[in-house]
């Protein structure tokens, strides 16, 4: 069954700078390894309640792209999961492996508008108690694109059991995606809450970060 939506990540271009915009939001380091085989430093940073996934790799390489690319999920299943996925059709985009960090194993593919979802199963848990004491309060929202907003719905809906919250708004434990019909990138922007009104912020790879007001 998959039960947490996990984190957003990617590829980043210059990891100290990425560490230094995030640490502006208030955001800490909750896990952070070397991954030897593929020289891969990969950093996980809860920004408030929920979790951004750095991955920089060692070897520069002229046809990369960075940004955030991808939303991961918990599954306490994923050979059944994945199975189930794909006999609905869903894009098959890397079977389930050993992950290369060794923690546990790992599976990619594509929702109805190219999204790529990782399924994660591993032991370990990385998501510390909300970090509330910067200007940020809360991840509101991963905002994915979704041209197709009705095929969007019934994946994340109902092949992934998230709860439907608002009219494009979907959570699954502390986190939610919300679905944007026009937008930029896969992952289109983070929706964080915020103690004071802000104009919306780049990191240093062009993600967006769009402010929201806290409750």
């Amino acid at each position: 069954m998959i039960y947490e939506l996990n984190h957003v990540g990617g590829r980043v271009r210059d990891l100290e700078a990425s560490l230094s915009f995030y640490d502006g939001l208030g955001a800490e380091v909750v896990d952070r390894l070397f991954m030897n085989n593929s020289r891969v430093h990969r950093v996980h940073l809860q920004v408030a309640t929920g979790l951004v996934e750095l991955l920089h790799h060692e070897a520069s390489d002229p046809q990369a792209t960075y940004g955030l690319n991808h939303v991961g999920f918990m599954t306490d299943d994923l050979d059944g999961d994945y199975a189930r996925l794909m006999a609905l059709g869903y894009g098959e985009i890397s079977s389930p492996r050993v992950a290369g960090s060794g923690q546990g194993r790992l599976a990619f593919l594509s929702d109805p508008n190219g999204v790529r979802v990782e399924l994660l199963q591993r032991s370990e848990e990385f998501r510390v108690p909300p970090i509330t004491s910067g200007p940020v309060q809360g991840l509101s929202y991963v905002a994915v694109a979704a041209p197709d907003v009705d095929a969007a719905a019934e994946f994340y809906g109902t092949h992934l059991g998230m709860e439907r919250v608002a009219d494009d708004t979907f959570r699954l434990g502390a986190d939610a995606v919300k679905l944007v019909p026009t937008a930029g990138s896969s992952i289109d922007h983070l929706g964080l809450t915020a103690t004071e009104p802000a104009a919306e912020a780049q990191d240093p790879d062009g993600n967006r970060v769009v402010f929201l007001p806290a409750a």
